[in-house]
């Protein structure tokens, strides 16, 4: 746009001959008001203006002020305000015609209409962006508020999740793994169920907690693989509910991360889709199509680690072959039956040297007398549980050892116990058979680990724990973090 330099630089021949006119009538009266005499003379002065501009015309004559403002007209209507490089020309012009004042205003025209064009599309790219960024905001706000709207469901489907016995109700187990929102709050209901069950809290009797991961869709055929696994040895007692919380976050982490890797894949393809739109319409190169492919390129980074991260925790938790399976599941059920045993057999040495359970011929007699006639005297009873607990421990022996070679030092000891007369003689066996427990144990503990390194299905995500008591020497490395059971011997199989 013309500024006030170009409005008075340019002016009109009418209006030049405007401002000549009011010049001479204002000569005229200033001559008739030196004198009053003189008035007189003003239309004859009048008329000698008008008859010498006339006879000037008609010689040829032209008033140079007024060519110039004729050339300055024509230059002006060479210019285009909303194009900067259109004052070239008309500068060039002006210096060709000698009009230095004309080409130096231009010529400052010129660069501010060039600023005020950059400042134009800088305000416009900016204009562009914000435009981005409200957007984004707009949809964040909305994916915010529509989160917090599942949130709310989620919650409100959780206090439905259990029926008054106490068992779950499907249908709103269903509803509750269909959205993010409500696969997370039982994933942080499945945290705190350790510590619950530690002070008792737990509530109604728990369902198998392997269940979840074998009908959520979105868990991938082999973790569910090992979900099914991990169900059936659970149901049969082989892992111990501490034990299973561990394998469940293992699941959970590598279900997480499969769900992630997913979602990544799903905006690289819906982003890919926008891209190929935008260069389909000629706008590859415009601000929201270079965002998207700065915001893709982004993505692909993360795409990579994910899968990376994915296929770590699949392999981690990749299923046993059948086979295999079946020989760990027995170990298991082997280690778990057997600290137990040791367990309780160590709390019975030390209530033999307490002197609650009586031995000898005469202290047995007597009862097994009282006791027949249902006698409730501390002895009695101590006696009673102490006989029950060799029982048991003979009918865990056959049933841990059934099908494979019966363990004879087991039940050596066993026929020992039953016939021992001392308290000693008690206590020594009892000792005897609490080692023989620990040595299955960490049998168990080789035997799965060596199944496993010789399949290369890496070593277990429970490593057995074989229980010490007292100042006893170990028999081996008990910690029960996984070690390197490379170079193991022995062992049942």
């Amino acid at each position: 746009m013309a500024t006030s330099d170009i409005l008075g630089l340019f002016t009109t021949p009418e209006q030049y001959q405007l401002a000549q006119r009011q010049a001479q009538e204002a000569q005229a009266i200033q001559y008739a008001n030196l004198n009053p005499m003189a008035q007189a003379n003003y239309g004859t002065f009048r008329a000698g203006q008008q008859l010498g501009g006339a006879i000037g015309g008609a010689l040829g004559g032209q008033d140079p002020q007024l060519q110039l403002i004729a050339r300055r007209q024509q230059i002006l209507g060479m210019i285009d305000p909303s194009n900067p490089d259109s004052y070239a020309q008309a500068i060039q012009m002006a210096l060709q015609g000698g009009d230095t004042q004309t080409a130096f205003i231009l010529r400052n025209e010129m660069m501010k209409s060039k600023q005020q064009a950059q400042e134009l599309k800088r305000q416009t790219q900016q204009d562009e962006i914000r435009g981005y960024q409200v957007e984004d905001i707009l949809s964040q706000r909305t994916m915010t508020k529509d989160a917090q709207t599942r949130q709310v469901t989620a919650n409100q489907l959780f206090g439905q999740l259990k029926n008054a016995d106490g068992t779950i109700n499907e249908q709103v187990k269903n509803q509750l793994l269909s959205f993010q929102e409500g696969r997370d709050l039982i994933s942080a209901q499945a945290k705190v169920i350790p510590d619950l069950r530690k002070v008792g809290a737990v509530g109604a009797p728990e369902t198998n907690p392997f269940d979840l991961f074998i009908s959520d869709p979105n868990v991938p055929a082999p973790l569910k693989a090992t979900a099914k696994q991990y169900q059936s040895s659970f149901a049969k007692g082989v892992y111990s509910e501490e034990q299973a919380d561990k394998l469940i976050a293992n699941l959970s982490t590598a279900t997480q991360r499969a769900a992630e890797f997913q979602q990544t894949q799903d905006r690289l393809k819906q982003n890919q889709e926008a891209l190929d739109s935008y260069r389909q319409q000629g706008l590859a190169n415009s601000q929201a199509s270079l965002n998207l492919q700065r915001q893709q390129a982004e993505l692909n980074n993360d795409f990579k680690r994910q899968k990376m991260e994915r296929d770590a925790e699949v392999a981690k938790n990749k299923p046993l072959p059948a086979n295999l399976a079946k020989g760990e599941e027995d170990d298991y059920d082997i280690a778990k039956a057997s600290t137990n045993l040791a367990t309780d057999a160590n709390s019975y040495i030390n209530r033999i040297k307490s002197g609650d359970i009586k031995f000898g011929l005469k202290d047995r007699a007597s009862i097994a007398t009282r006791g027949a006639f249902g006698s409730s005297d501390p002895d009695v009873i101590a006696r009673q549980d102490y006989d029950k607990f060799i029982e048991r421990m003979t009918s865990e022996n056959l049933r841990l050892n059934k099908g494979v070679q019966t363990d004879k030092d087991f039940e050596r000891e066993l026929k020992l116990l039953k016939s021992a007369e001392s308290a000693a003689s008690a206590e020594k066996i009892m000792q005897n058979l609490v080692n023989i427990n620990v040595r299955k144990v960490q049998d168990a503990k080789d035997s799965i680990e060596r199944r496993r390194l010789n399949a290369g299905a890496g070593l277990p995500t429970i490593s057995i724990a074989v229980p010490q008591f007292g100042a006893r020497p170990p028999l081996s490395n008990f910690e029960t973090t996984n070690t390197n059971p490379s170079g193991i011997t022995g062992g049942r199989r």
